[in-house]
């Protein structure tokens, strides 16, 4: 059979081989007239340009985090300024010098946001103002523990303390970049075992690699608590769970 037998022979994958764009999803084996897209695909084969095949893979790994980040804070209220805000200094000076006897280094705690805000209180049906305005004073801080059986009597002390805000809860690991390369080595395998698996239902055979791009590795994904009122009566039950780290790689190889 001749060359333009054979690769019209392949019909439809041509056209999705020739200009390197495969994607692992299956391809249609057509036959019948060739379109504009083969022709052109013939037209790079017999020019010695190689007919790239393009799959991408993705590798997941999951691990249980060891380190969590709460968020908490103090929020104070009242007709004077200064008041709010001398409470609201008080209680989170208390909070502070709690988590630090709990074994918190001062690394660890930093302010993620002071918001002063002003409440006009107004008669709801004329609209006018109903009393002198009320000012919130809101100090949050973000809180890492770095040994998660310390995270239930850590935010048990701080709440003991003064503060009367927790957010949220978010786990982390402290090495990501180890997880992200194992993530990497299963998504080079998985993006190997799917071309093979294309090239051998194609009858072909895969050639030199001739492209590697990587995608911008997911995150781990933390699992984030719901702010919540915590009792001080008792250790908070802390659930982490596991996080995942998701690397993604396109691979384009010669097809032969």
């Amino acid at each position: 059979m001749s060359a333009w037998g054979r690769f019209l022979g392949f019909g439809g994958i041509i056209a999705a081989l020739g200009a390197g764009a495969c994607r692992p999803a299956a391809v249609p084996l057509g036959g019948g007239s060739p379109s504009a897209s083969e022709v052109r695909a013939v037209a790079a084969a017999a020019e010695g340009t190689p007919t790239g095949l393009t799959v991408v893979g993705v590798g997941t790994v999951r691990a249980r985090p060891d380190q969590a980040v709460v968020t908490l804070g103090v929020e104070t209220r009242g007709e004077a300024l200064a008041s709010a805000l001398a409470e609201n200094n008080r209680r989170a000076s208390a909070v502070l010098a709690a988590l630090r006897e709990r074994g918190v280094a001062e690394n660890d705690i930093q302010t993620a946001s002071f918001q002063i805000q002003i409440e006009e209180p107004r008669d709801p049906q004329t609209g006018r103002p109903a009393g002198p305005p009320i000012y919130h004073v809101v100090h949050r801080y973000t809180v890492r523990f770095r040994d998660l059986d310390r995270v239930g009597e850590g935010v048990d002390a701080a709440v003991a303390a003064g503060a009367n805000r927790v957010d949220a809860i978010a786990f982390q690991v402290g090495s990501p970049d180890r997880l992200a390369m194992e993530a990497r080595r299963l998504a080079a395998e998985n993006a190997k075992a799917r071309a093979q698996a294309l090239a051998d239902a194609l009858g072909a055979s895969l050639g030199r690699i001739l492209r590697v791009t990587e995608a911008t590795p997911s995150p781990p994904v933390p699992m984030v608590a719901p702010r919540a009122a915590f009792a001080a009566e008792a250790a908070v039950p802390v659930a982490a769970g596991e996080l995942e780290i998701t690397v993604q790689v396109e691979v384009t190889w010669e097809l032969r």
